[in-house]
């Protein structure tokens, strides 16, 4: 486990993640607000609805997948 620490709003919150996640975690939110050591509000929105459309996008892929592994299953039972 690894405390993390934000600045957001000029105001420190401290996280503990795990330390596999917080390898990814931290390097994610370094690309999302551009290495920014004090994140603005404004900029930490800008970065959730980023994650989201990311998420969105994956989940539709999977979806799509999965819909496509379906049909292969579905189509060699018929034969």
């Amino acid at each position: 486990m690894r405390q993390i620490t934000l600045t957001i709003g000029s105001k420190d919150f401290n996280i503990t993640l795990d330390d596999d996640f917080a390898d990814y975690f931290e390097a994610d939110i370094k690309k999302l607000l551009d290495d920014k050591h004090q994140i603005a509000p404004k900029d930490l929105l800008i970065a959730f609805v980023k994650k989201c459309h990311e998420n969105y996008e994956q989940k539709s892929e999977l979806n799509s997948l999965l819909g496509n592994i379906d049909k292969a299953l579905t189509h060699d039972k018929s034969i």
